[in-house]
């Protein structure tokens, strides 16, 4: 048995499994006074339990409380995982351990039951997949039952919109262009780097301070360099007080007023003080906003993201985020594990979001929304520092910068149609989790209003997409009962 990818069969010797067999219903009647019988109003299939009966043993009472122990501690999980049995490996159910029983306990020897609970009654085959053309793609939909399928596009070429249809529903983002309006893209890039090479960046000189209190400090050493893509701190320099590190600075290709800035960031906290920030300057080189990474207590794993604007005089500033995650204070959601901050300024509102990308969807999202009229949080931003640093005596994690992007922030007119998306791109319609991702990032507020999260019938399904600028596939997973 697998359960959440890991193999029980070092832990239990199962003697049987039930509830995989004949499909239960709940019935809803209605009964009528002096009437026999009742009248049927519906059925639906209750959740699956799995009674898995099964024997521990080991070689003594100690080895069997850590087999115990051990197994208790993969069985806490908090949702739905796949569980797989040995002798039907190609289906996959999922579920959450809702109770277990001690039918016997010896000396090396534990018997009981574990029950696990699906939720969702269906069991699901291995995943199928079929390329996508512009011609019309028409797969055959195994199992017992309609599926729910996930669609992933590569874009060839700016798009206002990608579709796909089964011919009689569809599922749509953006709109097609009127041949009298105009396609503009509303954040324009102005630059990105790869962070895989330090040319076109110049270390920042020994003892210059960044002006502000929570995210800047001193400049010390220069000692950051490449590490398979991303960039890293070689050191921090002579040991002084407060914050203090290497940095490295670049100018923008040109100024920029409403902008929206993103930055791909990692931080590795074994348990002391450190940070990694990407400072914005205007052309006076004092700050304009700062976004990054920060744990700024020691013995704590707990990571914050930040993302500020400062006056330049580091004496108005105010927090567009100041996030740790979910659970508080001791929260490890962005710790060991790379994340995206995104900080944008359109007009006096100004808007922070912070997420993660696993198997092409978001996780861990976050936003923050202000709006302040403070005149000096206007000034364009013109260069940008990117600062990794620690603190005093203290030991410092790892850190690593990913990516920066810069774009600005654009007003379309009335006969203007925006690109969703560029060249590059990836799209996911997952009709699964009723969910539409473009790199990683939540796009369902693109959503056309009639489209849908439509199924896939059992037998012959024809699919089209639009437009032609698309390279996609579609996946799907047998459904049975």
């Amino acid at each position: 048995m697998q359960f959440n990818g890991i193999d029980l069969t070092p832990y239990l010797k199962i003697k049987s499994i039930t509830g995989r067999g004949m499909t239960s219903y709940e019935i809803s009647s209605l009964s009528v006074r002096g009437m026999d019988g009742a009248h049927y109003e519906r059925k639906k299939r209750p959740p699956r339990p799995l009674n898995i009966e099964a024997d521990i043993i080991t070689n003594n009472r100690e080895e069997l409380r850590d087999k115990i122990n051990e197994l208790n501690e993969i069985l806490s999980v908090n949702e739905p995982v796949p569980v797989v049995f040995l002798d039907e490996p190609d289906i996959t159910y999922y579920g959450v351990p809702e109770s277990s029983s001690e039918d016997d306990e010896l000396f090396f020897k534990h018997s009981g039951t574990l029950t696990i609970i699906c939720y969702d009654p269906d069991k699901y085959g291995p995943v199928k997949e079929k390329g996508l053309t512009e011609q019309g793609t028409i797969i055959n939909v195994e199992g017992t039952q309609a599926t729910k399928p996930t669609f992933e596009f590569d874009v060839l070429a700016p798009i206002t919109f990608a579709m796909v249809s089964n011919g009689d529903e569809y599922m749509m983002i953006g709109r097609p262009i009127d041949v009298d309006n105009i396609a503009k893209e509303p954040y324009p890039e102005v630059d990105r780097w790869f962070m895989d090479t330090l040319t076109g960046w110049s270390h920042m000189t020994e003892g210059k301070f960044l002006n502000d209190e929570v995210t800047g400090g001193t400049v010390s050493g220069s000692q950051i360099s490449v590490d398979e893509g991303a960039f890293i701190a070689d050191g921090y320099g002579s040991s002084q007080s407060g914050w203090y590190g290497p940095a490295v600075k670049t100018s923008l290709s040109e100024p920029v007023q409403d902008f929206s800035i993103t930055l791909g960031v990692a931080a590795y906290n074994n348990g002391s003080p450190g940070k990694v920030m990407a400072i914005f300057l205007d052309d006076q080189g004092d700050i304009v906003c700062s976004l990054g990474l920060i744990n700024a207590r020691a013995n704590s794993k707990n990571v914050r993201v930040l993302a500020r604007m400062n006056d330049g005089q580091n004496v108005a500033r105010h927090r567009v985020m100041d996030y740790q995650g979910d659970t508080g204070t001791e929260s490890q959601v962005f710790n060991d594990s790379p994340l995206n901050i995104r900080l944008r300024r359109e007009g006096n509102t100004f808007s922070a979001k912070t997420w993660q990308v696993r198997d092409g969807r978001q996780h861990a999202r976050h936003t923050s929304d202000i709006v302040d009229d403070n005149s000096d949080f206007q000034r364009p931003i013109e260069q940008v520092v990117l600062f990794f640093a620690k603190y005093e005596n203290h030991d410092v994690f790892p850190m690593r910068i990913l990516g920066l992007r810069v774009h600005e922030s654009t007003v379309l007119a009335d006969d203007e149609t925006p690109y969703i998306a560029q060249e590059g791109d990836q799209i996911l319609f997952d009709h699964d989790e009723e969910a539409i991702y473009i790199n990683g990032e939540d796009a369902t507020d693109l959503k056309n209003f009639g489209a849908s999260y439509f199924e896939l019938p059992l037998g012959e399904n024809e699919l089209a997409t639009l437009p032609d600028d698309l390279d996609g596939i579609v996946k799907y997973r047998p459904t049975y009962k």
